[in-house]
């Protein structure tokens, strides 16, 4: 096992290419990876609501989605809802320290069990007190003679799949008693996913937005550094370096990073003479989710983050739905808390406040657009061109350029 915990990944020596990678794009002059063509996009791909039932089905019906990280539902009683993919679920970790997944319903007249996530060490409906243990039995009928020769072992909570790895919890947003995979849905992406150690993080605050905009028009703006220089120019561009980034693909899963401004001043100079550099990048984890692992800039020794953000469909095609949330990695210093949570509300302020009112701006100039119109993703917006043909793949309806 690597010092990362993940067997023959090293997040150090990841950092050190990374690094090099991007040094030698501010050495020739400004330069970012870039991939053959470019995409042609139709507006349709935002506005249709055809398209965006077909998405709310194959896509947030039938894959997995993060719900949260083991952090948030640490100790055995602790409860988390997430009801952002369609059927409200109850997520709970048993006394055996398994994490399982249920639906938020009653099985006696269909009430909803949870409302608010205090820790509990069983889970009673607020109609008629029917009450269910930690693993979903139910355990508990008032006036029990009433329901002689009822079942009780078939009327526990119904189960949804859900997995928890490496501290990611993933769960398919239906009910079903099938196993998740999520090493295989990680693909190559799971020594890197491993050894991000995730399963050490501390919550420490979370807010959930709406967005006036299509689901993929507001995670589009999380997944490329090139609106930055021009969206964000007194925000997030005196801290890097413009329009220079480097990107990865891992199966579905993607991953960028852009140098910070003090990078070029490493240009010319050999790593020897270099301070060690500490991992960062934006990873994108299909199909919603991106989050970022760094350092905070400006604030003491650039204290370590890890920020979550999740982008759900919203009541119709137009709405969305974005959850924002932040943590402090293993090993970081509690005292650092109020810092984060000072750099989050400011994150959050320039997500609301810059990119999903472009986002806005720009949904509702594509929903009246002309026939025929189309977008264009450069040859720099590669984690959009591959998002947006996966997307149209698995709905059965693929873009064609």
């Amino acid at each position: 096992m690597s010092a990362n915990g993940s067997a023959g990944f090293s997040l150090a020596d990841e950092a050190r290419r990374m690094r090099r990678r991007l040094i030698a794009h501010i050495e020739a002059g400004g330069t970012t990876d870039l991939v053959a063509g470019t995409l042609g996009v139709p507006a349709s791909v935002y506005t249709d609501p055809a398209r965006f039932a077909a998405e709310q089905h194959d896509i947030f019906g039938e894959l997995p989605l993060l719900a949260g990280l083991s952090g948030d539902i640490a100790r055995p009683g602790d409860l988390m809802l997430f009801d952002a993919a369609g059927s409200e679920i109850l997520l709970v970790r048993g006394h055996d320290g398994t994490v399982r997944a249920f639906l938020n319903i009653c099985r006696h007249r269909g009430a909803r069990l949870v409302t608010h996530c205090e820790p509990r060490q069983r889970i009673s409906c607020p109609f008629h007190n029917w009450s269910y243990d930690l693993d979903g039995r139910l355990v508990g009928i008032p006036v029990g003679a009433a329901f002689e020769g009822l079942d009780r072992a078939a009327h526990g909570l119904l189960r949804v799949p859900v997995a928890e790895w490496h501290g990611m919890i993933f769960v398919i947003a239906r009910p079903g008693e099938e196993t998740i995979d999520v090493r295989e849905f990680l693909g190559p992406a799971a020594p890197l996913f491993a050894a991000l150690d995730l399963a050490g993080a501390t919550p420490v605050h979370a807010d959930t937005l709406p967005v006036r905009a299509n689901w993929k028009l507001a995670l589009d703006s999380f997944c490329e550094p090139y609106h930055v220089p021009a969206a964000h120019p007194r925000t997030l561009a005196p801290a890097l370096v413009p329009w220079v980034a480097i990107y990865d693909r891992f199966g579905i899963h993607q991953r960028y990073a852009s140098p910070g401004a003090e990078v070029k001043d490493y240009a010319g100079k050999p790593d020897t003479e270099l301070p060690e550099p500490y991992y960062q990048g934006v990873h994108s984890l299909f199909p919603n989710t991106t989050f970022t692992v760094g350092r905070l800039v400006g604030i003491g020794n650039r204290e370590p983050f890890i920020a979550f953000y999740r982008i759900f469909p919203g009541d119709s095609v137009g709405e969305a739905v974005a959850h924002g949330s932040i943590y402090l990695p293993r090993g970081g210093d509690p005292a650092t808390i109020p810092d984060l949570e000072k750099a989050h509300a400011s994150i959050m302020q320039v997500v609301s406040g810059e990119d999903f009112v472009i986002a806005a701006d720009s949904w509702k100039r594509l929903a009246s657009a002309p026939p025929g119109y189309r977008l264009t993703f450069g040859r720099n917006e590669m984690l959009l061109q591959q998002n947006h043909r996966l997307i149209a793949d698995l709905i059965g309806m693929p873009i064609v350029s």
